[in-house]
């Protein structure tokens, strides 16, 4: 009898246009944001700037935002990797349009792209563990994650999916390093190509290095070989990275929020201890072998902050405390709240944490269990993250897809081996529609009902962007003081400068602002406009971007004399066009 024909391609592609069906379904009945010719936040056109900035320049190695931090300029701390992909994504565009709106389309549908190639990557990652009908319901399974499609809907021009994916490569490379089915130095290298995109990645790879060495302290054979791979793909990867980020002349500059020598010094000694110990006998006592990797730990730990002192203070320890204050104010940087909110972002893990543990209890014996280990220690970690951290719910996601995936279709196998039955059937149903959307509906309609209809105004930056490029104001540059979160969509449609930009490399112009708009001195603020050579300030009446100014009780504060309308002298009121006069505040500054 001739076997049936396979077709190994229908899941993948089934996958693909499922995700590619959500994201359209998105964009034609619940975007309000691209619809209307915008991008969901100030990264996203800050990212455009740094991509044109490039193509215009040609220079790779320039991080400089000229026009932000005015007028003394800013600059940006991201890395280039994300940028090469928007500017492949544009360049066939540019063949339609012109390279601008090329850019402007490319940065709204790249984190769909992103997420559709996620979703594939997922399928194949979690297959050691879950198996392929698995894998593939795991990837399908990413569309109902709220932490994911957050960042994955059209609009987003910003690196997020682009961590997501490489996390889920790092990791299916590293499930496979495991279990002996795969080499260690191709996860090493996907971990470095995380680094590269930022220092968020800092965590699965203390994940990755922390399972290859319980291998090794379980006594496993192999387990130091495996750890000398994972780690020489991690530094060999590293070298590679901070040679094409910052050049040969900037490979041994010190730099904590994004990839560099630090880095690379940190793998480095990693792999020296493997290294080691690889070279020496095995010790075959555990409290040895528990001993030998704590004075490893401590010797490694102790080499690198002697060579980098501002180690133990993360990637952001250069950055001023008061800037990272402020970003209690950034949403994505928040906590998740209440019981509705974690519902919504993470309630899949009331479901996902149980059932982790039971499979790694069942699995625990078996050849995979390392691989178990490091998806519910990952699982639990990114948790803690994002109960603090909102943004750690992208990653939550991808785990709480994997093990939802699992328990589906280990309940579907069960049921299989019954015989036929219509309730059974539907109840298998109803467990999976429970399984998959039960808790982010529950949240969805405990959100709904909490905040009832205190949806924020929009800020009409694009409306006053339009007017501030017209006569009036568009025939030289001049600086504008807003919110430091309006500042890169100001910087992005008009030809005008800004002090502030919600970037901590830009921390003066962020703190200026926040003295001017607070300053209750008259002689003091005017003194700060003057050093800032402020000619327009510019205040969203309704605006929730303004809330650790606004929160502020004393009514001499400049802020607050502006919107009352006890203006000072130096300071006139510009009559706005009648479809802005509720919504934006414009003023002309007179520093003489």
């Amino acid at each position: 009898m001739t076997p049936p024909k396979t077709y190994p391609l229908v899941p993948a592609i089934a996958v693909a246009a499922f995700v590619i069906f959500v994201h359209g379904a998105w964009w034609v009945a619940g975007d309000a944001v691209v619809v209307n010719g915008n991008l969901v936040d100030g990264d996203s056109y800050a990212r455009l700037l740094r991509v044109t900035r490039l193509v215009e320049t040609g220079d790779w190695f320039d991080s400089a935002l000229p026009r932000a931090n005015a007028p003394f300029g800013g600059s940006l701390h991201w890395t280039r990797l994300f940028d090469v992909l928007l500017v492949v994504l544009a360049l066939p565009l540019s063949a339609f349009f012109g390279f601008e709106d090329a850019l402007f389309r490319a940065g709204v549908i790249i984190s769909p792209i992103l997420h559709v190639i996620a979703a594939l990557a997922l399928a194949w990652a979690a297959r050691p563990l879950i198996g392929r009908a698995g894998g593939y319901l795991a990837g399908a399974l990413t569309t109902v994650q709220f932490g994911i499609v957050g960042y994955a809907t059209v609009g987003h021009a910003d690196h997020h999916l682009l961590f997501a994916l490489i996390t889920i490569l790092a990791l299916g490379f590293m499930f496979r390093a495991l279990a002996g089915s795969g080499p260690g130095w191709a996860a090493g290298a996907a971990l470095a190509a995380g680094l590269w995109v930022g220092p968020e990645a800092l965590i699965v790879t203390g994940l990755c290095l922390a399972a290859g060495g319980l291998v090794w302290l379980a006594g496993e054979e192999g387990g130091a070989r495996l750890n000398v791979s994972v780690c020489l793909g991690l530094t060999l990867g590293l070298v590679l990275v901070v040679l094409a980020e910052r050049g040969p002349a900037g490979f041994f500059d010190v730099g904590y929020d994004r990839v560099s020598i630090v880095y690379v010094t940190g793998a480095a000694l990693v792999l020296a201890f493997w290294a080691a110990v690889r070279a020496l006998s095995r010790p075959r006592r555990p409290a040895s072998r528990v001993l030998g990797a704590g004075v490893g730990v401590a010797a490694a730990g102790a080499v690198l902050w002697a060579l980098f002192p501002k180690i133990l203070l993360g990637p952001l320890g250069d950055v001023d405390p008061d800037v990272l204050g402020l970003y209690a104010n950034i949403s994505e940087l928040t906590p998740v709240g209440d019981f509705s909110r974690f519902l919504v972002y993470l309630g899949g893990t009331l479901i996902a944490v149980p059932w982790s543990l039971w499979r790694l209890r069942t699995r625990w014996g078996g050849p995979g269990r390392w691989g178990w280990c490091l998806a519910a220690a990952a699982l639990i970690v990114y948790l803690a993250v994002a109960v603090n951290w909102i943004r750690g719910s992208m990653y939550v996601g991808i785990f709480v897809a994997v093990f939802v995936a699992d328990l589906i279709t280990r309940l579907e196998a069960r049921l299989a081996r019954r015989p036929p039955a219509v309730i059974g059937s539907l109840a298998f149903v109803f467990s999976a529609v429970v399984l998959t959307v039960g808790p982010l509906a529950a949240g969805v309609a405990g959100v709904a009902w909490l905040s009832g209809n205190d949806a924020q105004p929009r800020c009409p930056i694009q409306e006053v962007s339009r007017y501030l490029n017209g006569d009036e104001w568009g025939q030289r540059p001049r600086i504008i003081l807003a919110s430091p979160n309006f500042g890169p969509e100001l910087l992005y449609r008009t030809p005008h400068r800004v002090v502030g930009t919600l970037h901590h490399p830009n921390a003066a112009g962020i703190l200026d602002s926040i003295r001017i708009f607070g300053g209750n001195d008259e002689a003091r603020t005017l003194d700060l406009i003057r050093k800032r050579r402020v000619d327009l300030i510019m205040i969203c009446v309704h605006g929730g971007s303004d809330g650790y100014i606004r929160g502020r009780d004393d009514d001499r504060i400049l802020y607050r004399r502006l919107v009352d309308g006890n203006l000072p002298p130096w300071a006139r009121a510009v009559q706005l066009p009648l479809e802005l006069n509720d919504a934006i505040l414009l003023f002309e500054i007179d520093r003489r």
